[in-house]
């Protein structure tokens, strides 16, 4: 555990996949893992084809594509995610992912759900 304000190098171990659809997540480091307070940065992957469970998050999320293509809906317009891109998705968006073209999604994702001081903000607990 790691004291407030203090660094944290993160091991390149990532938790158990964990399904988003036929999406897959991976987190490196959240306030449940690390103890951090305030991120959650997790990799997201999907085989072409797949699609993303709909979902959404206490705050913003960024999504920085690093290989393969992705059409992000939000609101019902579709929006281009590939490499070298990033989106920031607002908070409370509904934002389904399905992974477009011939190779495999590989993405990172920065957020918290699990933070205290965005639930306490958000008014929904601690």
């Amino acid at each position: 555990m790691s004291e407030p304000g203090r660094p944290i190098k993160v091991p390149l171990q990532l938790s158990e996949p964990e399904a988003l659809g036929e999406l897959t997540r991976q987190v490196f480091f959240s306030p449940a893992t690390t103890h951090n307070r305030y991120q959650k940065f997790a990799v997201v992957k999907g085989r072409p084809g797949a699609k993303g469970a709909v979902h959404t998050h206490l705050g913003e999320e960024v999504v920085y594509t690093i290989s393969g293509r992705c059409i992000l809906r939000i609101d019902g317009v579709d929006h281009l995610l590939e490499p070298g891109t990033a989106f920031l998705i607002p908070p409370d968006t509904e934002h389904p992912a399905t992974v477009i073209g011939e190779e495999p999604w590989f993405a990172v994702a920065a957020y918290c759900d699990e933070c205290v001081l965005m639930k306490q903000y958000r008014g929904r607990g601690d």
